[in-house]
């Protein structure tokens, strides 16, 4: 039967005191506006300090009402066939399930609106709430899900050599945001979806730290006593020990953006995170292995007159970088 080995945890995070203090932006002290394709000679159109107090048009920061700590269940499993045998093999499989993960969300994004040109200029005039540019919120918008499966083995001492050797398969999902997720700066920037609408299924995909294949040998080897040699080379030769660490792992995923929300780059909504359509399907799940690979399969939508964003846009993280070796 072996040795069989199990435990589980309910690990609970924290609301950072950081993501707090992003509502220091906020009026009265703070005013954070947006000028859409601003005129060079007078950028700010005229506005002037005497014009900022209570009903300046602002992006706002915001908190939601029932913003919690995020959780997570931890649970892992192991088998040891053979616990009296020189070779220890092991099986054994993690996993863990997230909730309520923090996360950013733009809302109050412009929208298409009926005998309004979908252009830049006019997406302060196609937001649903007038008396605010983007609205800014932080919530438990996300959750993650983790999966693996280890298999390992270590030889018995022979001759002064030992070996180990392990192998991982796994996977990692979230809808946006992950674990050290504090809902500011880039961690808010990394997960934000194309629209407002329908964010968790637009964002769904492997998580950036998301490496299926996994595997690590270490080998070591401790020179002899030489017993019947002179006490000088015994000295010099005797009990060393010798080790080499070989890790490989397969590339870890990334998102392909489009580079800009204007007319045939992206929806016009005032936000970045479009993505490219797709002209080629069998490029989905390619490796990308040289930064210079040519992106002339990708191309920007010819007409974005729908919204929510064209269905046939890249999902995120299709794509995994090069995989890692490491001696």
């Amino acid at each position: 039967m072996g040795t069989l080995r199990s435990a589980y945890g309910l690990q609970y995070g924290e609301i950072f005191a950081t993501t707090f203090q992003q509502l220091r932006f906020d009026p009265p002290l703070f005013y954070k506006m947006e000028f859409q394709a601003p005129s060079l000679v007078n950028p700010l159109g005229g506005l002037t300090a005497a014009d900022l107090g209570p009903r300046t048009r602002v992006t706002l920061f915001g908190l939601s009402p029932n913003l919690s700590t995020p959780y997570s269940h931890q649970y892992n499993f192991s088998w040891e066939p053979f616990p009296s045998s020189r070779w220890k093999l092991q099986l054994g499989y993690v996993g863990s399930r997230s909730h309520k993960i923090l996360m950013l969300w733009t809302e109050n994004r412009a929208e298409p609106l009926p005998g309004i040109p979908q252009i830049t200029q006019t997406i302060e005039e196609r937001r649903p709430d007038p008396r605010y540019y983007e609205v800014r919120r932080v919530l438990n918008g996300a959750h993650a899900y983790f999966d693996a499966a280890r298999i390992s083995v270590v030889t018995p001492n022979w001759r002064g050599i030992t070996l180990d050797a392990a192998y991982w398969f796994s996977k990692a999902i979230d809808t946006g945001a992950n674990y050290t997720n504090a809902a500011i700066n880039d961690d808010a920037k990394q997960g934000r979806a194309q629209s407002q609408f329908d964010v968790l299924q637009d964002l769904k995909g492997l998580s950036s730290f998301d490496q299926p294949h996994a595997f690590l040998a270490r080998l070591a080897w401790t020179t002899p006593l030489w017993q019947k040699s002179p006490s000088w080379l015994r000295a010099a030769l005797g009990r060393w020990e010798f080790g080499s660490i070989a890790l490989l792992k397969s590339g870890t995923p990334f998102d392909v953006l489009s580079g800009s929300d204007g007319p045939g780059y992206g929806n016009v909504d005032g936000a970045v995170g479009d993505r490219p359509n797709l002209l080629e399907p069998a490029i989905l799940g390619r490796t990308i292995g040289n930064p210079d690979t040519p992106c002339s399969c990708y191309r920007a939508p010819p007409s974005l007159t729908c919204f929510p964003p064209m269905r046939e846009a890249i999902s995120a993280t299709t794509y995994s970088g090069k995989a890692a070796c490491a001696m």
